[in-house]
């Protein structure tokens, strides 16, 4: 069977998506227009029930509120309270403290664990991993330039290593902190980003045309790779849904053809290993995917996670209330750059032109945040989607 046919059919439901709950006629405000097409849900009573109800995209919320999420499995807790991720790898309950603590403290719905998973599984492998103080963590080597690199290496010795170990006590002390009942969102890279960082892009871009039997034994072994990580971290009970980042299947990086060929391929072999969990499944994919959305709504996830290079208006439009969708506040060009009042109006702006009012979103960043976003335009961002009405 080939890989594109893998895909999963788009009449098939979204694997993980919660069903609405919807509310009875008394429940409905006096003069609500409810769409045909679309329940009306009471307003859900915890972060995590926010969250949830915004994958599916036909339930419109009663409102106000919209559910936002601050971090898309990256280090920004960590600058927040200036630590290092590499000075808590010894610290698991540290590392966990510091990061419920300050996605509480900005009022995020969404949380997400696995911070710093790629790094760890690499080093596993006998990558050389550079920790840096205020990004994060780089790979410093090619683990797999040919063939024969590759078939030196066992995914199942990085299921079983100190990283992963770290990963996953961190994991527990998260959802043991979890008071205030926000989602936990287990985070991980989808095949495609893993293949590239296992033998660098470049290479594999090239090898799309020269070499697809390796491309081919690439993805096939970073699916394993990824597939266990994600297993061994939702069997800890707490965890309520799935974050899958796919950056360099970005409209910047693969033509479209490339995107349904390989990289959506394997995304949806992945939904498929991961169903079995019954978890809503997010998907992230850096730069302008305008043009491949049609093909995301196949992935197998609830929700696609969009960058801000991508019009939110454009996009409820193609998706059609097939897919969920998040985004895409710029976090360089206004949760960095500007004052809470500029972030505040341009957060509420990207709610008008999504749509938000008619549910099936959520508020996040267009990619992960930098480690100059203050915290009072994070608190501005967050405030903006709990306060707005529609």
């Amino acid at each position: 069977m080939s890989a594109a046919a893998l895909i999963v059919p788009s009449s098939s439901p979204r694997r993980g998506t919660p069903a609405a709950t919807v509310a009875p006629a008394a429940d409905v405000p006096s003069g609500a227009v409810v769409s045909p097409s679309a329940a009306v849900v009471p307003p859900p009573a915890t972060p995590r029930d926010r969250v949830l109800a915004a994958f599916d995209p036909l339930a419109r919320p009663a409102g106000p509120g919209i559910p936002a999420g601050v971090c898309l499995g990256g280090s920004w807790p960590f600058f927040v309270e200036g630590a290092s991720l590499a000075d808590l790898l010894r610290d698991p309950a540290g590392a966990a403290n510091i990061f419920y603590s300050v996605n509480d403290r900005v009022g995020s719905d969404f949380v997400t664990v696995g911070t710093g998973a790629t790094a760890l599984l690499f080093q596993a492998l006998g990558a050389k991993v550079v920790w840096h103080p205020r990004r994060a963590p780089s790979i410093d080597s090619t683990l797999a330039a040919n063939p024969g690199g590759l078939a030196r290496l066992d995914p199942a010795g990085a299921l079983e290593s100190e990283g992963l170990a770290w990963l996953k006590a961190v994991a527990r002390e998260t959802v043991r902190l979890n008071v205030s009942n926000r989602a936990i969102f287990v985070s991980g890279r989808a095949p495609f980003t893993l293949a590239g960082q296992l033998c660098e892009l470049e290479m594999l871009t090239r090898a799309l045309y020269k070499d697809k039997p390796f491309v081919e034994a690439l993805l096939a072994f970073a699916l394993e790779l990824t597939a266990g990580y994600f297993d061994a971290m939702l069997a800890i009970p707490g965890i309520d849904g799935i974050f899958i980042a796919d950056p360099s299947a970005s409209g910047d990086v693969l033509s479209a053809a490339h995107f349904r060929n390989w990289a959506l391929p394997w995304t949806a072999r992945l939904t498929t290993r991961l169903a079995r969990w019954n978890k809503p499944i997010l998907l992230h994919v850096c730069g302008k995917i305008t043009d491949r959305l049609e093909q995301i709504s196949l992935s197998g996830a609830g929700m696609i996670s969009l960058d801000a290079k991508v019009g939110v208006g454009e996009a409820r439009a193609i998706l059609g209330g097939r897919l969920a969708f998040a985004g895409n506040v710029d976090p360089v060009g206004v949760l960095e750059d500007m004052d809470p009042g500029g972030v505040c109006r341009e957060s509420k702006l990207c709610l008008d032109k999504a749509g938000a009012g008619r549910g099936g979103f959520m508020l996040l960043p267009g990619c992960d945040l930098s480690a100059r976003a203050p915290e009072p335009n994070v608190l501005a961002f967050v405030r903006a989607a709990h306060e707005y009405e529609f």
